[in-house]
């Protein structure tokens, strides 16, 4: 029953968001859980109240996530008031503000979450560490991990979309992020080159593990593996944030020799689908090969798996999110 959900899912997302049949599924969909979803002057309209969010039409497979993750978009970004509604309008590049901590991007569609709490939940990068911030988008995260490892310590910033690339090297330029490294390469299981998926939003990923078909985006980029990556930077991160559209499986797996010689701290959104299951499940299969401590849990929203190496397990942690540099 599952995979024949999914192909009528796959056949819909084939058809694009002009199609009839899509528009009325994902306005039934909304119906189911009390959103009404429109589709007014060339882009989308997800309502529910006074509370309004605006997509582009290129992202209307984001909208089922969208309606999810509503509440936490408008308790996490600055939204402007519009006819006496509410609106969060992602449907264009823009500068978004997060409510939290105040600081502004430069976001090409959908902004990041802003998940800094799950992602140090089991561990906290101190200052002078050195990690990486794989699947980076734009470049918010990366920014709140440089406050956090300070000028002594380095991000490198993983993103191989052409457009979300772009917009990071935008924010690193704007916040002056002297201690970000912007690496325009996928991580994944082998070095090389691969067919991506380059749509310029947080969906963007290996096409390989995508669960849908988008052919008319598809460019080749370069791969590489974790091993292949310390080579080349000359040293090994002490954490990964790790958010790549299910090719996080083949990332780790090809790792797991370097990984139980040096002790390296994960936190990964693992609620990607790949080969029938979501990716949590054999995330922990494979840390558990190498006696890391794992877990997963879908208590900030989505599913995360954490991963901490033996004898150097953390308790729960907590980022302070930085306030903007002055």
């Amino acid at each position: 029953m599952t995979r024949m959900i999914q192909r009528i899912k796959d056949s819909l997302v084939t058809r694009g968001p002009t199609s009839i049949l899509v528009r009325a599924a994902l306005c039934v969909h909304g119906l189911r859980h009390g959103y009404v979803v429109t589709f007014p002057n060339g882009v989308i309209s997800v309502r529910k109240g006074d509370r309004e969010i605006i997509l582009s039409l290129a992202e209307f497979v984001m909208v089922p996530l969208m309606l999810e993750c509503y509440n936490m978009y408008f308790d996490t970004i600055e939204a402007h008031t519009i006819g006496g509604r509410t609106v969060l309008d992602f449907s264009q590049p823009r500068l978004h503000r997060y409510r939290k901590s105040g600081v502004a991007f430069h976001f090409p569609s959908i902004p990041e979450d802003e998940y800094m709490d799950a992602y140090t939940d089991a561990h906290l990068p101190k200052p002078g560490d050195v990690v990486w911030d794989v699947g980076a988008h734009a470049g918010a995260t990366a920014y709140f991990l440089a406050q956090l490892v300070g000028p002594t310590g380095k991000v490198y910033a993983f993103e191989p979309d052409e457009l979300n690339y772009a917009y990071l090297l935008q924010n690193i330029a704007l916040h002056k992020l002297h201690n970000v490294v912007p690496i325009k390469k996928a991580l994944s299981g082998a070095t090389g080159t691969a067919d991506f998926l380059m749509d310029g939003t947080m969906s963007s990923g290996l096409n390989d593990y995508r669960m849908y078909a988008d052919h008319a985006n598809v460019r080749s980029v370069d791969t590489i593996t974790f091993a292949d990556a310390c080579a080349e930077f000359g040293e090994v991160p002490s954490y990964v944030k790790m958010d790549i559209e299910g090719a996080e499986i083949a990332a780790v797996e090809g790792a797991l020799a370097l990984l139980s010689q040096h002790p390296v701290h994960f936190a990964i959104e693992s609620y990607h689908w790949v080969g029938g299951e979501l990716t949590w499940k054999p995330l922990e299969q494979l840390f558990s090969r190498i006696g890391y401590d794992v877990r997963s849990s879908a208590h900030f929203g989505l599913m995360f798996t954490w991963a901490n190496p033996p004898g150097h397990a953390d308790g729960p942690q907590r980022a302070t999110t930085a306030a903007p540099a002055s």
